[in-house]
């Protein structure tokens, strides 16, 4: 939590111009985000893999794609593939995929018919809506012992997080 403050602060610092990176920065920016990753599926989605058992044909890059467009009405493909760094070609096979299970659909772009969006389909939204539910109630239980101040901080700091990033 402790470094998450301190990048946060550092970001804060940086967005308002009081400061320019220097490289010690950069360095503990790298350090913090590559530990704020590794932390984040330690901590949260290998748990949830683990205890998750409603759609065993699901691999975790069908996983990623279809959380992502649960936050989304629809993306392209090059929309998802930078989000979640997975080439075209694996890409298309998995959308392939979810698509065959009924979770995914494809769609015209209706501003440019040479676009392909992808949206999840009924199914797939009443899907994830379970997952979701299941996902909220496994994040009840881990963070049951942790001080409901700290919960409100992590919130916020996240909530920075999120919106510092949207606006580079």
């Amino acid at each position: 939590m402790i470094k998450l403050v301190r990048f946060l602060t550092v970001c804060t610092m940086m967005a308002c111009g009081v400061i320019r990176m220097n490289f010690r920065e950069a360095k503990e920016l790298h350090d913090l985000l590559y530990a704020f990753m590794g932390m984040f599926h330690e901590k949260f989605i290998l748990r949830f893999r683990r205890d998750y058992h409603g759609l065993p044909w699901m691999k975790k890059n069908h996983a990623k794609i279809i959380n992502i467009l649960y936050q989304h009405d629809h993306l392209t493909p090059t929309e998802i593939g930078k989000m979640l760094d997975i080439e075209k070609g694996s890409l298309t096979t998995l959308i392939d995929q979810l698509e065959e299970k009924g979770m995914a659909i494809r769609l015209e772009d209706p501003s440019d018919r040479r676009k392909i969006l992808i949206s999840l389909s009924p199914a797939g939204r009443t899907e994830m809506d379970k997952i979701m539910d299941f996902y909220t109630h496994k994040l009840n239980d881990f963070f049951q012992d942790v001080d409901p101040g700290e919960i409100k901080r992590f919130i916020a700091s996240l909530r920075y997080v999120v919106s510092f990033l949207k606006k580079m």
